[in-house]
């Protein structure tokens, strides 16, 4: 069966330039793209409450990508394995053109019973942009 995927492009200048590395496959499962924002209620002497805004806004959150059955010898399995391990920063391109910056920081391959030579795949993405 055919997957769907999305561009990759690496850095080794911190995202100066970036290099192709062909795709990764669409995840199989929904992603969630999560901003927490940084402001704090206080309680004034008055007993009113007030926000307080520091300089950096809102902190993206590390989203998880999962892909179901992938095959022992799918290239891919090497591929994003490498990027946690060599702690690649990355540049994904979905097919909506939105980019995604920053480096995998977990991998996790589960070992699927009864099923011989394949892998469910479960990555985290730290976002820096």
């Amino acid at each position: 069966m055919a997957r769907n995927t999305w561009a990759i492009s690496t850095s080794t200048d911190n995202g100066q330039s970036w290099t192709p590395d062909g795709a990764i496959y669409v995840p199989n499962e929904s992603v969630s793209l999560t901003d927490i924002g940084t402001q704090s209620k206080v309680v004034l002497a008055d007993g009113s409450q007030a926000f307080v805004t520091p300089e950096t806004k809102y902190i993206k959150q590390p989203f998880v990508m999962r892909w179901m059955a992938i095959e022992e010898d799918d290239a891919f399995l090497n591929k994003i394995r490498n990027y946690c391990r060599n702690q690649s920063y990355c540049k994904i391109t979905d097919h909506n053109a939105d980019t995604y910056i920053g480096k995998f920081i977990s991998h996790r391959q589960i070992w699927l019973s009864g099923i011989e030579d394949t892998y469910d795949i479960e990555v985290s993405f730290e976002r820096h942009v």
